[in-house]
């Protein structure tokens, strides 16, 4: 019987990343997932830093983040497809976008967190990992 594969390293980064005015929070994180899936990783996480300072203040840590997602992805198959698990708008100014990539293997979580301090939102987080056990809450 094999072994079940690594877990992958939680990534987190906190980035001030400005959306193109067009599009919401999910629309956006959708894109973003439809170019991973499609093998673009480096296409989409520059996709998603486009506005941001980030990418020329921190290049090592955009960088290493493509690696990781690069390496780190195909441990669980074929990308079969996303779901949407959940939609939280925390505040007015704040909306959590939860979202499961579906392997071959096993499914990997996204976390997206958007900010809009005025009229525009903004990428001010993400976060994925294959820790999807704790994402049902017993009421």
């Amino acid at each position: 019987m094999k072994k079940f594969m690594p877990q992958l390293i939680l990534v987190a980064l906190i980035f001030s990343v400005h959306i193109c005015h067009a599009k919401d929070p999910k629309e956006f994180t959708e894109d973003f997932l439809k170019m991973v899936q499609a093998g673009k990783i480096s296409k989409a996480y520059d996709q998603l830093f486009v506005g941001s300072q980030i990418p020329s203040q921190k290049p090592q840590a955009v960088d290493m983040l493509k690696r990781q997602t690069t390496s780190g992805l195909p441990l669980y198959g074929r990308i079969l497809g996303f779901e949407k698990i959940r939609e939280e708008r925390i505040c007015e100014s704040i909306i959590r976008l939860v979202y499961v990539l579906k392997s071959e293997l096993a499914p990997t979580v996204w976390e997206f967190y958007f900010y809009r301090p005025n009229d525009n939102w903004f990428l001010a987080n993400v976060i994925f990992n294959d820790q999807f056990q704790g994402l049902y809450k017993i009421e």
